[in-house]
C-alpha cells in the first residue's frame, strides 16, 4: 500500500500547477511494483485506489467549487452535500483503473516472460483505460499523463503526430521500462536516474531547433473580465456592461474578444443589445462574447456583434456534465440540483467563425479545450487560429487556472494553431502552434491585452487520423490476451501485503 499511495502522490505532483512535470517520467514505477503478484482481484482493487488517490490531490481544487461556489451561487442544495458529490465523481473516474488493475493481474505472468511484451502490454492497457474515462457524456480527461508534460516543449511535439493519448503511451512505456530495470539491474537507481535525465535533456535540445511561428498584421484584443461569479448571475445587464464599456471604448478598430458566460441571459432581447451595437458603429468594433443563447432552445453560446448588429454565433457543442446537461436522466437525474441556471442543447457542430478580413476563428467554449475532438473538427472545417473562451471565476485555486491553460497548449501542438484563451479570472494567454506559451495576463486581473495572430492551413498527422493509438492498444492488448504464449493466467487470489 505504501508503494501504490507513493505512486498516486508523485503522479499528482507532476501535473500542472504542482512541482515539475519530468516526475511523470517515473511516477509510476511505484504503482507497478504494488502490482507485483497480487492477481487480478487485488490487482483491481489497487488500480481503483491508485487513480482514486490521484484524482482527489489532482482535482482538489473541484471541492471549494461544490461546497461553496455553486451552493452561494445557485443556492440549490446545501454544501455538505458537495463533498458527496465529489467523491462521487473520483469514484466514476477510477472505475476503469480498477479494469486495468484486474487485467494486469490476470496476465501478469505472461507479459513479464518478455521485456517487450510487458512494455507495450502495460503502456496499451493504461492508455485504453485512460482514454475510456474520458469518452461518453460524462466524459473528463483532466489528470492524463500527457498534461505533465505541457511545458517540455520538445517532447510535446510528438502530440502532432500520436496525440495526447500517443504520448501517454511512451510516458507509460518507458515507466515500466524502468521498472524492469528497477527488477533486474544492479544499482537500478542510478540508471533511472540517468535515463530520465537524458529524456528530459533530448527534449529540451529539441526544443531549442523549434522554427519559429510567423506572425500577421491582424490582431485581437483579449479582455479578461474578472467579474465575480455573484455579480455576473444578479447585477442588472446596463450595470454589467457598464463595468466593460470604459475598456470598450478606448479600443478602436478592432476585433474584441471576451470570455464566456459575460453575460447570463440572452443579450439579443435586452436593454444592452442597442448600446453593444452603438458602441460598434462608434469605435469600429467586432466583438465576440460569450452569453446565453435563447432560440427555440437554450444553448451556451460566443455571439459575433458588429455595427450590423448579432450577425453570428458559435454554441457551446460539447456540454459540462450536470452543470450544463444532464446525462443518462434516467440513471443521475438525482443530481439535477447541481444544474446552473439551466440545461443546455449542443450547437449544431464546430463551425469556424468569420470575422472581418481576419482568419478563420475557431471559438472552443470552457471545457471543450479539456478534448481533442473540437479543435480537430474546427480545423478541418477551415479555422486557421483557435479561441478558448471560458469561465474560470469558479476555481479560487490557481492550480485549476494551470491545469486548464495546459489543454490549450496541446490543442495548440495538435493541430499546429495558435491557441488564444481568454477567461474571466484567467489564465488568459496565446500559445503558439508550436506549444510555447509565448504571453499571459496575470490571473484575477481586469485588463486587457492584445495578441497578434499566427494562422496556420496546414494539417498535421493526428488532425487526421485521430486517436488511431486507441485501436492499436485495443488490438495488441486482445492479441496478448488471446495468445499468451504459456499458459500463465494467472486466477489465483493473492495475499493482501
Amino acid at each position: 500500500m505504501i508503494s501504490l499511495i507513493l505512486s498516486s502522490v508523485l503522479t499528482a505532483l507532476s501535473m500542472p500547477g504542482f512541482l515539475a512535470g519530468f516526475i511523470v517520467w517515473f511516477a509510476l514505477i511505484p504503482f507497478f511494483k504494488s502490482l507485483e503478484n497480487r492477481g487480478p482481484l487485488f490487482g483491481a482493487l489497487h488500480g481503483f485506489l491508485y487513480f482514486y488517490l490521484f484524482s482527489a490531490i489532482n482535482l482538489y481544487w473541484v471541492v471549494p467549487v461544490l461546497t461553496e461556489n455553486l451552493p452561494k451561487v445557485f443556492g440549490k442544495f446545501p454544501g455538505w452535500l458537495g463533498i458527496f458529490v465529489f467523491l462521487l465523481m473520483l469514484l466514476l473516474q477510477s472505475i476503469p483503473f480498477a479494469a486495468f488493475g484486474f487485467l494486469y493481474g490476470l496476465m501478469e505472468k505472461a507479459i513479464k516472460k518478455n521485456p517487450f511484451k510487458e512494455i507495450l502490454f502495460t503502456a496499451s492497457l493504461y492508455t485504453l483505460f485512460d482514454f475510456a474515462r474520458g469518452i461518453g457524456e460524462m466524459g473528463f480527461t483532466g489528470g492524463t499523463l500527457s498534461d505533465a508534460l505541457y511545458k517540455d516543449t520538445g517532447v510535446l511535439q510528438l502530440v502532432s503526430l500520436i496525440g495526447p493519448y500517443g504520448l501517454t503511451f511512451l510516458i507509460v512505456a518507458v515507466n515500466c521500462w524502468l521498472y524492469i530495470i528497477l527488477r533486474k539491474s544492479a544499482r537500478p537507481i542510478e540508471k533511472i536516474s540517468f535515463n530520465v535525465l537524458l529524456i528530459i535533456f533530448l527534449s529540451y535540445l529539441i526544443s531549442l531547433y523549434l522554427p519559429m511561428a510567423k506572425s500577421s498584421d491582424k490582431t485581437i484584443v483579449a479582455l479578461q473580465t474578472n467579474t465575480p461569479q455573484k455579480v455576473k448571475y444578479t447585477e442588472d445587464p446596463l450595470n454589467l456592461l457598464g463595468q466593460l464599456e470604459p475598456f470598450l471604448r478606448e479600443t478602436k478598430d478592432s476585433v474584441v474578444v471576451l470570455p464566456e458566460d459575460v453575460f447570463s441571459f440572452d443579450p439579443r432581447t435586452s436593454t444592452i443589445a442597442s448600446e453593444l451595437i452603438e458602441l460598434c458603429k462608434e469605435n469600429d468594433l467586432d466583438i465576440l462574447f460569450g452569453a446565453v443563447s435563447v432560440d427555440s432552445k437554450v444553448y451556451n453560446s460566443v455571439f459575433h456583434v458588429n455595427e450590423n448588429g448579432f450577425v453570428d454565433k458559435y454554441s457551446k457543442v460539447k456540454l459540462f456534465p450536470f452543470v450544463e446537461t444532464l446525462p443518462y436522466p434516467k440513471v443521475f437525474g438525482v443530481f439535477s440540483f447541481l444544474r446552473g441556471l439551466s440545461y443546455f442543447e449542443p450547437g449544431d457542430g464546430y463551425r469556424p467563425l468569420s470575422v472581418r478580413d481576419h482568419p478563420l476563428l475557431g471559438v472552443q467554449i470552457c471545457f471543450e479545450s479539456y478534448f481533442s475532438e473540437p479543435s480537430r473538427e474546427l480545423t478541418k472545417n477551415g479555422a486557421q487560429v483557435l479561441l478558448v473562451c471560458t469561465n474560470d471565476g469558479w476555481f479560487i485555486f490557481d492550480t485549476a487556472l494551470k491545469q486548464h491553460f495546459a489543454k490549450s497548449v496541446m490543442r495548440a501542438v495538435e493541430t499546429r494553431r495558435q491557441v488564444i484563451q481568454i477567461s474571466n479570472a484567467g489564465i488568459t494567454g496565446m500559445v503558439d502552434p508550436y506549444g510555447r506559451i509565448l504571453k499571459t495576463v496575470e490571473p484575477r486581473n481586469f485588463e486587457k491585452s492584445s495578441f497578434e495572430l499566427m494562422p496556420r492551413k496546414d494539417s498535421t498527422i493526428y488532425s487526421k487520423i485521430g486517436d488511431t493509438i486507441i485501436w492499436f492498444c485495443l488490438g495488441l492488448i486482445l492479441l496478448i490476451l488471446l495468445f499468451p504464449g504459456e499458459k500463465t493466467i494467472s486466477t489465483r487470489r493473492r495475499i493482501w501485503q
